[in-house]
């Protein structure tokens, strides 16, 4: 099982759509693989010199930030912070938000969990950050 993002960083201006790509590579046939997203805000008082936003993942425990399950692929369920939004998981594993919110900034882990694949990664982070207008 390989788990990628497409883009680790992402910007998106308030009120506008956005796409987080998360693309996996099943090595051996079987049932489909369940894809959950999850939210983890950014740390309180975040370091410098992160290079990656694995990095940024790891700069402090989850119980320091808020940590929700935003949707789960297996007929599609959101958590419930999204109820309400057009949240919704297209594709293999692409994570739609709708409208960015004020609440959306965050890291944004994809895993996906499969029954004939337990090798391999099975997880990729997102960040993303949303912006007001200038």
């Amino acid at each position: 099982l390989q788990v990628s993002v497409a883009e680790p960083r992402t910007v998106a201006l308030l009120f506008q759509p956005v796409l987080l790509r998360c693309r996996f590579q099943v090595s051996s046939p079987g049932p489909p693989p369940i894809v959950t997203w999850k939210y983890k805000s950014f740390c309180p008082a975040p370091g410098d010199g992160w290079d990656t936003p694995g990095e940024a993942a790891g700069a402090c425990p989850d119980s320091a930030r808020t940590v929700r399950i935003v949707a789960t692929k297996q007929g599609v369920s959101l958590g419930d912070f999204y109820l309400g939004r057009p949240v919704t998981i297209q594709g293999g594993a692409e994570l739609s938000l709708g409208p960015a919110a004020w609440g959306d900034s965050g890291l944004y882990v994809c895993t996906v969990t499969s029954t004939s694949d337990l090798q391999g990664n099975n997880e990729a982070v997102a960040e993303l950050v949303v912006l007001g207008e200038t």
